[in-house]
């Protein structure tokens, strides 16, 4: 492993803090590195829902390597019809989708389409303090974080924030009638797991009704049944203007999708937008089992009882939860440890899962594991939480 990482580290680009760990396999819930096991919180981080090398995605995905791998947008593709099928039954609503490769790729095509029903006076976006919603130029000027930002100043202008969950803010901007949109995630990810108050996205879907303005949802990370319903909006009962996913959604290969209401797709034309490798056909083989699996009452209804049985032991141990089903942050309040040593930790205990310091000041244990988790396995996370609220 030294070796290999001192070859590496001459390969790449430093933009990665690594667990230092040589993946040789995965298998369900596991990573398999140097002869030993390691139990997965992260599932790539928030990607492998039905858990490491499935047996029906992988078939799937051997059956359509075996009739093309890539021929192009230039085609109609059966793979591609039959995920935006059963993508589409997902949705309550009159939706077209377009295709990507990535959750960035997704967001930055969000943020054109919005733009197509507005006079250019009217293109402002509005996003949230602690939102993340890529790494692309766009994405980015929608993303908050400081550290991410200032590198690449200056970004797209006309991108303003407000705190998350502060309705009466949202109203305020959204008076000087220059956003063409608001990009919100139901709960925010990167952040560290943050919910807003109950109603908020419910309210913010009727704000944006009565000031004209879409609401572009992004899922990339709460979607695919990690909260309990397939989309976390679902909770709200809200129908976004746009909604964007990826990462679980191409069942471990790499799919974005943007979905956009029938009004806002008849103002997309031909050459607006495009992508090479978006909508691969393998990817998109693997998203239809992924969906198929994920979208069903017995699963939703398990990652449910699992989360709620999760935040009940954690309680019991002494951490308040944030999160709803399956993607959980566990608060670790204000401690002196730095969240690499509390990743450590959990690393020499054989599990691995992401610490996060929060722009609020906590420290945070953020866990999305696979769908499949079972409480036996949790269990081996809760001893280690016990033996690690010890030393704190």
């Amino acid at each position: 492993m030294a070796d290999l990482k001192k070859i590496a580290e001459k390969l790449f680009i430093n933009t990665y803090t690594r667990y230092p760990i040589l993946v040789q396999k995965a298998k369900g819930v596991f990573i398999y590195s140097g002869g030993k096991k390691y139990l997965d919180l992260i599932g790539g981080i928030g990607v492998i829902a039905l858990g490491h090398s499935n047996k029906e995605v992988l078939k799937e995905i051997k059956r359509q390597l075996n009739l093309f791998m890539h021929v192009s947008n230039l085609f109609w593709q059966e793979p591609q019809i039959k995920f935006a099928n059963e993508f589409l039954k997902t949705l309550d609503g009159n939706y077209r989708i377009f295709l990507s490769n990535s959750g960035a790729e997704a967001v930055e095509a969000a943020l054109k389409f919005a733009k197509l029903p507005f006079s250019e006076s009217k293109r402002g976006f509005l996003a949230f303090y602690g939102s993340f919603h890529g790494r692309t130029h766009g994405a980015l000027s929608a993303t908050w974080k400081e550290d991410f930002r200032k590198p690449f100043y200056p970004l797209l202008p006309n991108f303003n924030f407000v705190e998350y969950g502060n309705l009466e803010q949202v109203e305020n901007e959204l008076k000087k009638n220059t956003y063409c949109a608001v990009i919100v995630e139901p709960i925010q990810g990167e952040a560290g797991v943050i919910s807003p108050p109950p109603g908020f996205l419910y309210e913010l879907k009727k704000l944006c009704e009565r000031y004209e303005t879409l609401l572009i949802v992004d899922e990339i990370q709460t979607g695919v049944g990690k909260t309990g319903k397939f989309w976390a909006y679902e909770w709200e009962n809200i129908k976004p203007d746009i909604l964007v996913s990826s990462k679980a959604i191409g069942g471990g290969l790499p799919l974005g999708v943007t979905a956009v209401s029938e009004e806002i797709s008849r103002l997309v034309k031909p050459g607006m937008h495009a992508s090479t490798f978006g909508g691969n056909p393998i990817s998109c083989a693997a998203g239809k089992v992924v969906i198929k699996k994920v979208n069903s009452k017995k699963l939703l209804k398990d990652v449910l009882s699992k989360g709620e049985y999760l935040k009940k032991e954690l309680k019991k141990i002494g951490f308040e939860v944030e999160g709803k089903g399956l993607m959980m942050g566990v608060k670790l309040g204000e401690i002196k440890k730095e969240p690499q040593d509390i990743r450590d930790f959990f690393l020499e205990r054989k599990i691995i899962l992401n610490v996060i310091k929060t722009h609020l000041g906590e420290t945070k244990i953020r866990i999305l594991p696979p769908l499949i988790i079972s409480k036996k396995e949790l269990d081996l996370f809760l001893e280690a939480v016990e033996e690690l609220k010890r030393t704190l």
